[in-house]
């Protein structure tokens, strides 16, 4: 009998065909996208240069409350050969500042004190109290509304560097008693300041009678089963299964010298900040109230919140009371990230989608490979669809015409030349002309030339910093010296400083002594 079927499509095969062809294209877009959800996390350690021998990366993934994905990337000690886990320590540098915040905020809601109460209420400020007789508040230096300078800022300017020397919170608190000027007056500006954080600290610590570390513990780590988290009050101090910080190849040693609490010196783990982030969900610590009011912005006096600044995709940060408020791809985001030494952290919250993501890394990683960015990536793989359109590169502006520069006649830039002292840094600096440019000399540090400036600049006695620290750590990276004349003579100047575009300090001033 002759198979009636020969040379015709029955619907078995066409469906076995077409099965098949479907299972070979989900294979296939599978295999393009990583096969699975964690391939693809694994992946962007991948592409960032992250391999066996490397410093590293631990991550984990959280939705609705529990860790979908966890996993370590590198080795947490390069000479020993150990590799990093979930379960690694890591450094997570500004990331206390949502601790010390809420440490502040318990002692609110147990009526101890009040986020209006003024600074000085509570610690000595010398410029606490402004001519006018308003004052710098407790809200403020959380919210870095204060205009209190910055310590790191201020140590650097000093002539000591960041890492490399101890730097105690004595430090801070005698820069702090020295205290001349702020930035600007309360509530009219914001700048992101760590020493409202380390003082803030120190108002927990006055309250309480317990150390910012040991309230901390007993009020929040312990409650929320944080059990491989603390603040750390010596830098030395011993931490078991922690990751050594590496600075970038050839990948040395280094580690934060900071005997300071506030702003840093938490060590935790992936793991033990999904707990924190669950927190804002179960609020077990703190409550309703107290949570929310953490993720509200900072508003100046005029009412208007504050704005920090502006991401790379050109979307405005906030800052609430240790967390930075803004967006990704249309949708609210609460994070913060952490840079000390060969550390760098970040804890990403996505408030209305029940999802963040936390990543610890031991490396110091530069501004294009921060574990923030690591953190939007791994948004992407899965939040795609529940996300807006995904952020543009930033257009490339076409270069401009060149034209000639105006010929000034020549100006004297010996006016500028001296020395100019700093009382509130007990600092002096020599301004030295070299060339057709000048030079600032100071103390541990090589020179810090000032920009070849036009004749129009030079008449407005404007420089631009071309680099003002010549270390690994950069608290300044450019910024401005403006020189003061009285009565046609120099008397001085004031520098602004940057750091990756953010303003750091704010016309700190220098006499130029006869």
């Amino acid at each position: 009998m002759k198979n009636k079927t020969r040379g015709r499509v029955t619907p078995i095969t066409l469906g076995m065909g077409l099965a098949f062809l479907l299972a070979s294209c989900l294979t296939s877009h599978a295999q393009r996208q990583g096969k699975s959800p964690g391939d693809r996390v694994d992946k962007v350690f991948k592409d960032a240069g992250i391999d066996k021998t490397t410093p590293g990366c631990a991550v984990a993934v959280i939705q609705k409350g529990r860790i979908v994905y966890e996993h370590g990337y590198g080795k947490a000690d390069r000479d020993r050969g150990i590799d990093i886990t979930p379960t690694t320590v890591f450094h997570a540098a500004s990331l206390a500042k949502q601790f010390t915040a809420m440490s502040i905020m318990l002692l609110v809601k147990r009526g101890k004190l009040k986020l209006e109460d003024p600074v000085d209420k509570h610690i000595a400020v010398p410029i606490a109290v402004r001519p006018d007789g308003t004052h710098m508040t407790i809200g403020d230096m959380l919210r870095h509304i204060s205009g209190i300078r910055d310590q790191w800022i201020l140590v650097t300017l000093a002539g000591q560097h960041l890492y490399e020397d101890v730097v105690t919170e004595e430090d801070v608190l005698r820069l702090v008693s020295q205290m001349e000027s702020p930035d600007f007056e309360p509530r009219t500006d914001i700048l992101y300041s760590n020493t409202g954080y380390t003082l803030a600290g120190r108002i927990v610590e006055k309250i309480s009678g317990k150390s910012l570390s040991e309230f901390a513990h007993e009020h929040i780590f312990r409650p929320l089963g944080m059990t491989h988290t603390k603040i750390i009050k010596k830098h030395d101090e011993v931490v078991e299964n922690r990751a050594y910080g590496y600075s970038q190849k050839p990948f040395q040693l280094w580690m934060p010298m900071l005997d300071v609490t506030g702003p840093t010196n938490l060590v935790t783990t992936v793991g033990d900040l999904a707990r924190w982030n669950r927190n804002f969900d179960d609020k077990t610590v703190g409550g309703d109230a107290v949570l929310s009011q953490m993720q509200m912005p900072a508003l100046l006096s005029n009412r208007r919140p504050a704005r920090l600044g502006m991401d790379d995709d050109g979307n405005v940060i906030h800052y609430g009371l240790g967390l930075m408020l803004t967006t990704y791809r249309e949708r609210n985001v609460v994070e913060h990230d952490g840079r000390d030494a060969g550390y760098r952290a970040h804890l990403i919250r996505f408030r209305d989608l029940d999802f963040a993501v936390a990543c610890l890394c031991n490396e110091s990683l530069p501004e294009e490979k921060l574990p923030g960015k690591f953190a939007r990536q791994i948004a992407d793989i899965y939040l795609d669809r529940r996300l807006g359109p995904a952020p543009r590169p930033n257009p490339q502006h076409p270069a401009r015409p060149h034209t000639p520069p105006t010929q000034h006649p020549p100006i004297d830039l010996t006016q500028f030349t001296g020395e100019y002292y700093s009382k509130e840094i007990d600092a002096t600096y020599h301004v030295e002309q070299q060339d057709s440019s000048l030079v600032i000399k100071r103390r541990n540090y090589g020179d810090t030339r000032l920009k070849p400036a036009t004749p129009a600049s030079v008449a407005a006695r404007l420089f631009g910093i071309e680099e003002f620290a010549h270390a690994r750590a950069q608290p300044i990276t450019d910024g401005t010296v403006q020189f003061e004349p009285h009565r046609g003579k120099i008397t001085g100047f004031s520098l602004t400083g940057l750091r990756f575009k953010l303003r750091r300090i704010d016309n700190f001033p220098f006499q130029k002594r006869p």
